[in-house]
């Protein structure tokens, strides 16, 4: 609907006008960024709290849930399982 009306308001060559003008912005905008900046940040296999993505020793990423804590270990513990 907006785009319609932005169409009657400024004809053919106005919107098109605005079209490319809003994809110059966005190619400038994403100019100065850093292709680092999309990467994730790596998973631990340690887990510190329930629902955080850890890495599970055979590869895939898994979830933290609380666990029975083992002898001499000190509450609350913690175990990386599968998504899936």
């Amino acid at each position: 609907m907006a785009a319609a009306r932005v169409f009657e308001t400024l004809g053919a060559n106005g919107a098109v006008r605005v079209a490319r003008g809003a994809l110059f912005m966005a190619i400038v905008a994403c100019a100065g960024c850093d292709s680092g900046d999309f990467s994730a940040a790596p998973v631990s296999a340690a887990c510190s709290s329930i629902g955080s993505q850890c890495q599970l020793a055979d590869g895939p990423l898994g979830v933290c849930q609380e666990a029975p804590c083992g002898p001499g270990e000190t509450r609350p513990c913690f175990k990386c399982i599968s998504q899936h």
